[in-house]
C-alpha cells in the first residue's frame, strides 16, 4: 500500500549580481553572476552547469565562488544587486529571488520528490523565477534613486515604458503525488492454510507516516468459517486478529508506490464441533500471539483515493491444532498465507 523514501538534506547557494544597463547606453561595465555551491548532489550540480549557460546567453559574466565566500557577509554591491538562492530539505526546492535593494524575496518551489523533476527541470524554474521577478514593478526607492536628476534650464524628458515580451514558460515535469499523513485501508483478506480452502475476512487498518514510511494498526475477522469433515464429526473455525506493524514504502511512479512491512499480531481463534453418535463434540477457544510480513503495492487515482494489493505470511507462536477423533486435521497460521485487496482512502 505505501512507498518509503529517505529524506534528503541539501542546502545550494546561487548569489546573482546583476546589474543591468538602461536601454539605448552603451559602454557600460559587463554584468556579474557569482556562483556558488555547498552540496554534492550530482542533480544540483547539472542544474547549475545549465544556470550558468543560460545567464552567460544573457550577457551575463558568470564567475564561480568557494562555497565559504557565499556564507560570508555581504558586501555594499551584493546587498544593492539582484540575488538567486536554491535551498533543498526534505525532498523540496525552494527558490528566492531577491530583487535590487528589496527586502522580500520571491519564492517559488519545486517537489523533487518525482522522478521526473530532472536538472534541466530545476534550471528552468531557476532561471524563470529570476525572469518573474524583473518583471515585478520596482519599489519607490528604487524608482527615485534610478530616476535621472533633469538640468534646471529645462524639464526632464520622459519616455514611455518600454512593452517586455510576455515570459514563455516552457512545459516541466509532472509532480509526483504526495502521499497523505493519514490513510484507511479497508478491504476483504482471503487466508489459506496448509489444509481446507481460503477464508474470507474483513481487513480494516489505519496508517500513520510520512512519505517514506508508516505505522500500521488495524485488524482481521473471518467473514466466513473454514469447514473441516471426517467420519468421526465435522467442526467450524474462525479466526479473529489485532496487528500492529511497521512498513516503509517507495514511490515508482506518479501514481504507483510499493511497500513493505513486518510486526505483530495477537490472535483468538474458536472452534465449534458436531459429533456423529458415540463420540463427543467440544467448542473451544485458543489466544496466542503471531509475527507478520507483507509485501504489496498501491496505485493512486487521486492523492486521497486509491486501491492496494497485499501478500503477506503470518506465524503463531502457539498455533492451534484442530482435531477431530484421534486425526490432527490441521495446525492453523503454522503459517498461512494471505492474500488482501481493497481501497486506500484519506480524510486530506
Amino acid at each position: 500500500m505505501f512507498g518509503a523514501r529517505h529524506g534528503r538534506c541539501a542546502t545550494a547557494v546561487l548569489l546573482a549580481q546583476l546589474a543591468f544597463a538602461a536601454t539605448g547606453r552603451a559602454g557600460d561595465t559587463p554584468n556579474t553572476m557569482l556562483v556558488s555551491s555547498s552540496t554534492s548532489d550530482a542533480r544540483l550540480t547539472r542544474a547549475f552547469v545549465l544556470i550558468r549557460g543560460e545567464l552567460s546567453a544573457l550577457g551575463l559574466d558568470v564567475q564561480v565562488r568557494a562555497a565559504d565566500a557565499a556564507e560570508a557577509p555581504s558586501s555594499t554591491l551584493e546587498t544593492s544587486s539582484e540575488r538567486l538562492s536554491l535551498d533543498i530539505k526534505d525532498g523540496t526546492l525552494v527558490v528566492r529571488v531577491f530583487a535590487a535593494g528589496a527586502q522580500a524575496p520571491l519564492v517559488e518551489s519545486v517537489d523533487l520528490d518525482g522522478p521526473e523533476v530532472t536538472a534541466e527541470v530545476i534550471a528552468v524554474r531557476a532561471v524563470e523565477a529570476l525572469r518573474a521577478a524583473r518583471l515585478l514593478p520596482p519599489s519607490a526607492a528604487q524608482r527615485s534613486a534610478a530616476a535621472p536628476k533633469p538640468p534646471v534650464e529645462r524639464p526632464p524628458t520622459q519616455h514611455p515604458p518600454t512593452a517586455q515580451p510576455p515570459a514563455e514558460h516552457p512545459a516541466t515535469a509532472p509532480i509526483a503525488r504526495r502521499v497523505p499523513p493519514l490513510q484507511l485501508a479497508l478491504g476483504p483478506t482471503f487466508v489459506q492454510n496448509s489444509q481446507g480452502l481460503p477464508q474470507v475476512s474483513a481487513h480494516a487498518a489505519l496508517l500513520l507516516g510520512p512519505h517514506w514510511g508508516f505505522i500500521a494498526v488495524g485488524a482481521e475477522g473471518s467473514l466466513s468459517t473454514q469447514h473441516f469433515e471426517r467420519e468421526v464429526g465435522s467442526v467450524q473455525v474462525s479466526r479473529q486478529t489485532l496487528f500492529l506493524q511497521l512498513g516503509a514504502r517507495v514511490r515508482l511512479a506518479e501514481a504507483w508506490e510499493l511497500n513493505a512491512r513486518g510486526g505483530v499480531s495477537y490472535l483468538h481463534y474458536r472452534a465449534k464441533g458436531v459429533a456423529e453418535p458415540g463420540y463427543e463434540a467440544r467448542e473451544l477457544g485458543h489466544d496466542t500471539g503471531g509475527a507478520s510480513l507483507s509485501l504489496g503495492g498501491a496505485y493512486y487515482f487521486a492523492r486521497a483515493i486509491g486501491v492496494y494489493l497485499d501478500l503477506s505470511c503470518l506465524f503463531a507462536f502457539d498455533a492451534a491444532r484442530v482435531r477431530l477423533g484421534e486425526e490432527s486435521v490441521v495446525t492453523l497460521d503454522h503459517p498461512s498465507l494471505a492474500l488482501g485487496i481493497g481501497a486506500l482512502l484519506s480524510p486530506f
